[in-house]
C-alpha cells in the first residue's frame, strides 16, 4: 500500500512526498501538488518492459490457487486461467494467427473473450474490440479498416454480422468466423438449461443462428480448441510500443476514431492502481461493470484486477438493471461502473434490504456525477454497514480509461480527483501550450504513460488531440473544460464541443445538467441546444424523474424552473423542461446527447410542416 487513507485537510506527514523548499509557481504541471498524496515509490514507479500477458502472469506467480474468474457459478483459478490462455494461443497459432495480425471481436464479457485477449497478446497479435450494437454497415467499416481475416462473434450478434459476409469485399477478407456461445463456460447442467430457456424465448433468433453456423467459414469456439497443434508457436519477444488492442471512440463528441493502445498503456494503468488506497487485495472480488469493447472495460476492469490478483466476476452487463442484479447475486468487494448504474443499484428495493459490509470501493465516472448523487451513495454505503468509498474519476479512450481519480478521503465534493501518480495534468488555453494558473478555466490536458499510441490511419484527427508542448512532451488535448485547484484537484466544467452560444453568452450544457440533477426527484437529465430566432440557440432540458414522482409533473416542473432561476443566470435557464421515460445511452452508459438532440430537432421540424 502506497497511500494512506487520510482526510485531505489534515496535515501532510513523512509518509508523503513533501518538498518544503520547492517554490510554488502557480502552474499545476510544474508544481504537481497532487504528489503530496502519494509515496515516493508511487511517483517514481517504472512501467515494466513486458507484454500485457507477461505482466499479468508475473504478478500471479505466487497466486496460482486464487480464483481468477467467476462466471455464473463457474470458478477458474489463476493456474487454470493461464493454462487456458496458453492452450488457446497454441490453437490460434495453428489456425494461422501470428504477430501483428488483427483479430476483430464482437462480444460482451465472458471468459473466452478475456482468455482470447491474453492469448492474442502472447502471440503478438492485436485484438480489435467493436461495439456489439453496431449495424452491419459499421461492422463492415471496422473489418475493412483493419483487413481482419479472423473474426470472433458471440452467437447473439451473428445475424447482424452475417449480413457483412454477403458483401464480396468482406467475403474476400474474412477467412474464419469463430462463434462464441454465452453458455460455453457456464457450469453443467445450468448451461444446457439456460440455452434451452433462451431458445424457447426467442426461437426465431436461434433458428437464424443455427443456420448461420452451418455456412462456410464459420466455426465454433469448441472447433477452435480442436485445431491440431502440429506447429509449436514461436512467441515474439517484447518490443516497445507494439499495438496490443484497438478500441473505438463513440463519436458522440466528434468523428468516430480507432485508438491504438500499447502493452505499456495496459501495464501502466495496473501499476498506478496499485498506488491507490482502494484497499485492493489479492483474492478480493471485482465485479466487471463496464462493457469490454471500450478502453475502460478492457484496460481497467479486465487487465487491472487480473494484475492485482483479484477475482474478476465476469458479467455481460448492458443495462442498469443487469448491473444491480449482479451486485445482489455476487456481493463484490469492488466494482467500476457509470453513474446511471449506481443510481439504479442504490434505489433498488432488494438492494436496500441487504447488508453491504462487503463493499470496499465503487469507482464511477465523475464528470456527470453530482454532489447530490455522491452524497446519496455515501449515505447508502454507511447505512448498509459498508466502510467503503465511492470514488469518482475522469478519463478518455485516448488515455486508456482512467487518468484522474478520488481515493477514499482524498476527495473533494464535485471534483474528479487527482491525477494517477505517473500522470501530469494542466489547464491550458484551448489548443495551445500556454498553461493557465490554479483556478483559471481552460482546456484539460494530460501527459503520461497511459497516453495512446495514436489513431489508426487518421493523422489529421491525431494532430488535433496529441500536441508536443514546449517541454518536449506529448500532451493529450481533451476538448474538456476544467480548473485545477492548489491541492491538485480537477474540477470538470463542460465540453467545448457541447458548448453553444445564446445571445453572445457561452453555455455549457453539463453545468446546467448538474444544477437540474441536484433536485432530489430527478434521476437523469440531458440539456441540448435548440434553434432560437432571437438568440441563435437556447437550452432545453430533457429530464427523467424518479418513479415515485411521476404523478407530480406540474409541481416538479415549477420546482425545476425555480431551482434554475435561483442557481443560474437568466441566459442559462432552460427554455423548456421536457419529461422523458428514459434517455438513450452510449456503450459506456453515458447519455447520448447527440441522439437526444437529433430526435428533438426532427420532432421540431415535423411540427412546423
Amino acid at each position: 500500500m502506497t497511500i494512506k487513507n487520510i482526510d485531505i485537510y489534515s496535515e501532510m506527514n513523512g509518509s508523503y512526498v513533501v518538498d518544503k523548499d520547492k517554490k510554488i509557481t502557480g502552474y499545476a504541471s510544474i508544481d504537481k501538488p497532487w504528489q503530496k498524496y502519494y509515496s515516493k515509490e508511487a511517483i517514481t514507479a517504472s512501467v515494466p518492459e513486458l507484454t500485457a500477458y507477461q505482466y499479468m502472469v508475473s504478478q500471479n506467480e505466487d497466486n496460482l490457487s486464487t480464483k481468477a474468474i467467476m462466471y455464473y457459478g463457474k470458478k477458474i483459478s489463476y493456474k487454470n486461467y493461464i493454462d487456458m490462455i496458453d492452450e488457446t494461443a497454441r490453437r490460434l497459432y495453428n489456425l494461422g494467427i501470428t504477430e501483428g495480425e488483427v483479430v476483430t471481436v464482437m462480444s460482451v464479457a465472458n471468459p473466452e473473450l478475456e482468455v482470447l485477449f491474453y492469448a492474442l497478446n502472447k502471440l503478438g497479435a492485436v485484438i480489435n474490440l467493436i461495439d456489439v450494437r453496431s449495424d452491419y454497415k459499421q461492422i463492415k467499416k471496422y473489418l475493412m479498416e483493419v483487413k481482419s481475416s479472423e473474426v470472433v462473434v458471440m452467437d447473439n450478434f451473428l445475424p447482424e454480422f452475417d449480413k457483412c459476409m454477403e458483401d464480396e469485399d468482406i467475403d474476400n477478407i474474412v477467412e474464419n468466423v469463430i462463434t462464441l456461445s454465452p453458455y460455453n463456460s457456464v457450469l453443467f447442467p445450468f448451461n444446457v438449461l439456460a440455452e434451452k430457456k433462451s431458445r424457447k424465448e426467442d426461437s426465431n433468433l436461434y433458428s437464424k443462428i443455427d443456420e448461420i453456423k452451418k455456412k462456410n467459414k464459420y466455426m465454433t469456439w469448441n472447433d477452435l480448441m480442436s485445431v491440431h497443434k502440429y506447429r509449436y508457436p514461436r512467441y515474439p519477444r517484447y518490443k516497445k510500443n507494439m499495438v496490443a488492442a484497438l478500441v473505438h471512440t463513440g463519436g458522440t463528441t466528434g468523428v468516430p476514431k480507432t485508438v491504438k493502445l500499447s502493452n505499456e498503456n495496459f501495464n501502466a494503468m495496473a501499476i498506478q492502481y496499485k498506488s491507490l488506497n482502494a484497499n485492493y487485495n489479492k483474492g478480493d472480488t471485482f465485479l466487471n461493470g463496464i462493457v469490454p469493447f471500450v478502453a475502460y472495460g478492457i484496460v481497467v476492469t479486465i487487465h487491472m484486477p487480473m494484475c492485482l490478483g483479484m477475482t474478476n466476476i465476469i458479467a455481460p452487463i448492458l443495462s442498469p438493471k443487469e448491473f444491480t442484479e449482479f451486485m445482489i447475486k455476487y456481493k463484490p468487494n469492488h466494482t467500476a461502473t457509470v453513474p446511471t448504474y449506481v443510481e439504479h443499484f442504490i434505489e433498488d428495493e432488494k438492494a436496500n434490504s441487504m447488508n453491504w459490509k462487503c463493499i470496499k470501493h465503487i469507482g464511477v465516472g465523475g464528470e456527470s456525477f453530482t454532489r447530490t448523487q455522491e452524497q446519496e451513495v455515501k449515505d447508502f454505503l454507511k447505512n448498509h454497514n459498508s466502510s467503503g468509498s465511492i470514488d469518482k474519476g475522469f478519463g478518455m479512450t485516448e488515455l486508456s480509461g482512467t487518468s484522474v481519480t478520488c481515493m477514499g478521503n482524498v476527495n473533494k465534493f464535485t471534483s474528479l480527483g487527482i491525477p494517477l501518480p505517473l500522470n501530469t495534468y494542466g489547464i491550458f488555453e484551448r489548443g495551445t501550450d500556454k498553461e493557465l494558473k490554479y483556478g483559471e478555466e481552460g482546456e484539460i490536458c494530460i501527459t503520461g504513460p497511459t497516453e495512446m499510441l495514436g489513431y489508426l490511419d487518421n493523422e489529421e484527427e491525431e494532430c488535433k488531440v496529441i500536441k508536443i508542448h514546449s517541454d518536449g512532451k506529448k500532451w493529450i488535448h481533451s476538448e474538456d473544460v476544467g480548473i485545477i485547484d492548489e491541492d491538485g484537484f480537477l474540477f470538470f466544467k463542460g465540453r467545448y464541443k457541447r458548448m453553444f452560444t445564446h445571445g453572445g453568452f457561452k453555455l455549457y450544457p453539463s453545468y446546467i445538467e448538474g444544477i437540474i440533477v441536484s433536485h432530489p426527484k430527478v434521476e437523469n437529465c440531458c440539456v441540448i441546444s435548440i434553434p432560437d430566432q432571437t438568440y441563435g440557440f437556447s437550452p432545453e432540458a430533457h429530464v427523467v424523474i424518479k418513479k415515485d414522482s411521476v404523478s407530480q409533473l406540474k409541481k416538479l416542473k415549477e420546482e425545476l424552473i425555480k431551482l434554475c432561476q435561483d442557481k443560474l443566470p437568466e441566459y442559462s435557464q432552460p427554455e423548456d423542461f421536457i419529461f422523458e421515460e428514459d434517455l438513450p445511452l452510449t456503450s459506456v452508459g453515458k447519455v447520448d446527447y447527440k441522439k437526444v438532440e437529433k430526435m428533438r430537432i426532427k420532432k421540431l421540424e415535423e411540427s412546423t410542416k
